[in-house]
């Protein structure tokens, strides 16, 4: 049976996650977008796989009246925007090794938080020189077997060219007397 609560122990490291996210260089400066992460993701760990809407966030995020217009006003699309390519910058750069991945995909107001898969050795791997494989030539062993089997299907032609020739030679004279 799936459950879709978030375990105490596992909405502290996603929320920890989301503070160390929201006090990195990428987001330094930026009050509204670590006021939507830190809003995103406290609607998803306290209510997953609720659906947030834009008029929901622009209230309650950014403060805009209860008369907003999502047709008037691109304030939550854009800043959704704008902190999805920032998560995928931090991604890219300072949070290339952390545990937990934050996520905002397309289309959605919802926040994606996953535990980091086993990650490859990479430190390991880069630590190996690969050296450059020079291409192999194609044997000789290779060729003889080639050259054997075209002389046979050779060979195996004339024989039966010849045979008919010698068959029909046969009958032409044995017509002929």
């Amino acid at each position: 049976m799936a459950c879709n609560i978030v375990v105490s122990t596992e909405r502290e490291q996603y929320l920890a996650q989301i503070e160390k996210i929201a006090g990195s260089s990428l987001l330094h400066g930026s009050e509204s977008l670590c006021r939507l992460l830190r809003y995103l993701a406290r609607n998803a760990v306290d209510h997953p796989g609720a659906h947030l809407k834009e008029y929901q966030i622009a209230t309650e995020v950014f403060g805009r009246s209860a008369d907003f217009d999502p047709q008037l006003d691109s304030t939550v699309r854009v800043q959704v925007g704008r902190l999805r390519q920032k998560l995928h910058e931090y991604y890219s750069s300072e949070g290339v090794e952390d545990a937990i991945l934050v996520d905002l995909p397309k289309g959605s107001y919802a926040l994606g938080l996953h535990h980091r898969g086993p990650a490859p050795l990479r430190k390991e791997l880069e630590s190996y020189i690969v050296a450059p494989v020079a291409p192999v030539a194609p044997s000789t062993r290779n060729w003889a077997i080639a050259v054997s089997v075209l002389s046979l299907l050779l060979a195996g032609t004339v024989a039966v060219i010849v045979a008919e020739r010698m068959t029909s030679n046969k009958g032409a004279a044995a017509e002929a007397s």
